[in-house]
Formats: C-alpha cells, structure tokens, sequence
C-alpha cells in the first residue's frame, strides 16, 4: 500500500492540473467576492466554494483515473502489482487529500476576504464562522461522494469527458432532480429520500437546515447515507476496477 501511495503521489504532484485548480479556485472566489456585497450568506457559502470546488473535483479526478488507460501505462502498473486495491485506494487517499487541501485554502481565503472587503461585518460571536466551517465539513463529505462515483464512472467509461460531463451533471441537477422525483411521488417518499442524489444536499443543510424541507432527512440521516453510497460506489468501483482487462 505504501508503493502504491508513493508512486500515485509521485504522479499527481508532477501533474499541472491540481496546482491550476487551486489557483482557479481562488480567483473565482475572489471575482465572486468582488463582483458584489459581501454579505453573512456569502460569507457562509465560502464566495461560492461548494460549487467550484465540486467541478474542480471532477476535472481532477477523472483526469488523474483515466490519465493511464489514455496513455496505456495502466497494463504496466497493474501486471506489476499482485493487489489492484493497494493501486484503485491510494487513488482515491491522494484524491481525498487534494480534495481535504482544497477545503482549507478556502476556508482561510474566505475568511481573509471577509476580513479585507467587509471588516465591518461581525463574526457573531463566533456563529458566523461556525457557519461557514460546518457548511465547508458538509462540502468535503459530499465530495468525497462525488469522487468514488467519478472514479467509478472512470472505470466503466474511461473517457474522460464523458466522465467530467456526467460529473458536472450531477453538480449541477442533481439535488433538484432528488426534489423532483420526490416530490413527484410523495406516496414512496419514504424509499426515495434515500436516493444518492438527495444526499448531495448535505452541503447546503448543515449551514442552513430550512433544507429539510426539501430532502425530508434530518442532518444525521443524510450523513449516514454519504457514508453508506460512498463506500458502495468505493465497492463497485473497485470490483469494476478488478476486473479491467488490459
């Protein structure tokens, strides 16, 4: 496993998307900052964190998945390891770091810009940037959902933009796709509030539980079905992963 997570680190490092993410990362938290009012709920949403961060996500991670069957270097590393789950782990572990780093440049930029453009607007005591921790925790949970689904995808479709696409898909419908279909069938509701989908707004119910409302699971229940989707999608992902022919 420590091969497997030196040799991955080694070509994620030597990669130039992960540092242009990052700095793409911050300036369109910048050019959020500055194109209006700081405001507490701007504050509280990181200048527009979650969604940067989950795209960035995607791009990243399907890139760095199917980077090797592009360049065929995947039949040389997998014939030269007897485990294929030390190689589809450390992956996700150097994912999730990346992902984790991410988290907590932002969190510290957001609150620079909050200190630079809006000095006059309080903390509250604390309950302001409380806010805001919570809200990005609930954001590197539900990208860490969001990464064994891509990589999962990665293995069933190793293309990487149709990967990214379906990635940005969910991004971007699938928490209103969760509230459509459940509220289109409120007779199953209690089976379709389980949906993967609906847990993708864990990250928007944790700062701001008048959520609930929509995903109909208190902040606990949505938790434990990140938990539970990622480690099935980690399951499937790997078994699809095992069985690559190369």
């Amino acid at each position: 496993m420590q091969t497997s997570l030196s040799q991955e680190w080694y070509k994620f490092r030597h990669q130039k998307g992960p540092l242009l993410g990052l700095l793409v990362l911050l300036g369109l938290m910048l050019i959020m900052a500055l194109s209006a009012p700081v405001t507490q709920s701007a504050v509280v949403m990181g200048f527009g964190t979650p969604q940067w961060l989950l795209m960035i996500i995607v791009i990243i991670g399907a890139n760095f998945m199917i980077m090797e069957d592009q360049h065929t270097t995947i039949r040389t590393l997998l014939y030269r390891h007897t485990y294929r789950w030390s190689i589809y782990l450390a992956k996700l572990l150097i994912l999730s770091l990346y992902t984790a780093v991410l988290v907590c440049l932002s969190l510290l930029f957001t609150g620079l810009l909050k200190i630079v453009l809006a000095p006059e607007l309080t903390w509250q005591r604390g309950q302001l940037f409380n806010h805001l921790l919570v809200g990005m925790a609930g954001t590197f949970l539900v990208a860490i959902l969001l990464l064994t689904i891509i990589l999962w995808l990665a293995c069933l479709l190793p293309i990487n933009t149709v990967v990214i696409d379906l990635g940005l898909i969910l991004i971007f419908t699938g928490q209103g796709i969760a509230s459509l279909i459940i509220d289109a069938n409120p007779t199953l509701m209690a089976i379709l509030k389980w949906q993967p989908l609906n847990m993708l707004n864990l990250m928007a119910q944790l700062p701001d539980p008048s959520y609930q409302k929509d995903t109909h699971l208190s902040n606990a229940q949505l938790l434990a079905g990140i938990i539970g989707y990622s480690g099935f999608f980690l399951a499937i992902g790997y078994w699809r992963f095992k069985h690559k022919r190369v």
